[in-house]
């Protein structure tokens, strides 16, 4: 079998800031080859979005904590805001 570098699966990963009816998650999605950009991963055709090292927030207490992974399904998404890493925040 020959080594092909052109195939090796590369990642990069995006902070965002994704809001559902309940929740707010600040985390860091992943980006593989085909799916270099948010809007790839959302418009895949699966049903979840994966984040990891994810700060959870419930909308109606307020309270946050801090979890390793979590898999959000698609349709209880409102809305997802990359995070600008020259910005730092969120939409600028």
């Amino acid at each position: 079998m020959s080594f092909d570098r052109n195939n090796i699966m590369k990642e990069t990963k995006s902070k965002v800031f994704v809001i559902t009816e309940h929740y707010e998650f600040i985390g860091l999605l992943h980006l593989i080859n085909i799916n270099r950009r948010e809007s790839d991963v959302l418009n895949d055709g699966k049903p979840f979005i994966h984040l990891t090292d994810v700060e959870v927030r419930v909308k109606s207490t307020g309270k946050s904590s801090q979890v390793p992974f979590v898999a959000i399904n698609k349709r209880n998404i409102i809305c997802v805001i990359p995070f600008d890493s020259r910005q730092g925040k969120a939409g600028e």
